[in-house]
């Protein structure tokens, strides 16, 4: 987690701070100047008074980050949110409180579909796309959409794939899991790859491999390879 996290969601530049005016180099251009053209009166305080940084709601940031920790234990990820988070300050405080804009806490498995809403109360199906915590594993999870019925992986065995998901299609960049994978990581799977089972790698991409790169295509890379899918 980026240490000024807090700083980027928090807070806002000085508004008016990008006039020509207020720029570096403004007592260099006074003196460039005739003496007609100087301002009339300037702030005893500076020319910074009144210009002063007010609150911001950039919540982007916060989702991406929490994005990137699917997979990995829900109090490992709040540990790390915490440690750059002080609690003495409520600025910085109130970064906490967004995170469970994006993340559900409390949720029940029913015929292993999540559902989520208030603690004691009503309960609803969680939305593809939404991250909520494992009643099960206590893992950071993602609700994953319905599964089309459209072929959805191409070049399964291959170093280079094209799988959909999540409403687009993604290439893949993979290599060859070696013998001690250590602290590799799965960026498709979202999982750590010594923790990946070989029945799973091969249902996903056709052998012992992971991924180490990818990207989503663009509309036409899209087109062109559904094109060149269905003249083989």
């Amino acid at each position: 987690m980026r240490v000024d996290m807090a700083k980027v969601i928090v807070e806002r530049p000085r508004w008016g701070s990008r006039l020509a005016s207020k720029k570096p180099g403004y007592r260099r251009s006074l003196q460039k100047c005739d003496l007609a053209d100087l301002p009339r009166r300037e702030p005893l305080c500076g020319r910074w008074r009144g210009r002063q940084k007010s609150l911001n709601e950039h919540l982007g940031p916060m989702h991406r980050f929490l994005r990137s920790q699917v997979g990995r234990p829900w109090n490992k990820v709040h540990q790390d949110l915490c440690e750059h988070v002080s609690f003495d300050n409520a600025v910085q405080k109130h970064v906490l409180t967004h995170v469970f804009d994006f993340v559900a806490l409390h949720v029940t498995l029913v015929d292993g579909t999540p559902h989520g809403g208030r603690r004691y109360g009503g309960r609803h199906r969680l939305d593809p796309g939404q991250m909520y915590v494992c009643p099960k594993t206590g893992l950071l999870k993602v609700v994953r959409p319905a599964k089309p019925r459209t072929p959805t992986q191409y070049g399964r065995g291959s170093l280079r794939q094209h799988h959909f998901r999540d409403g687009a299609w993604w290439e893949l960049k993979l290599h060859k899991i070696p013998a001690d994978p250590g602290e590799l990581w799965d960026i498709w799977l979202e999982r750590p790859v010594a923790s990946l089972g070989l029945r799973n790698v091969k249902d996903t991409y056709g052998g012992p491999f992971f991924t180490t790169a990818k990207r989503p295509l663009s509309r036409a890379e899209a087109r062109t390879l559904l094109r060149e899918r269905r003249a083989v």
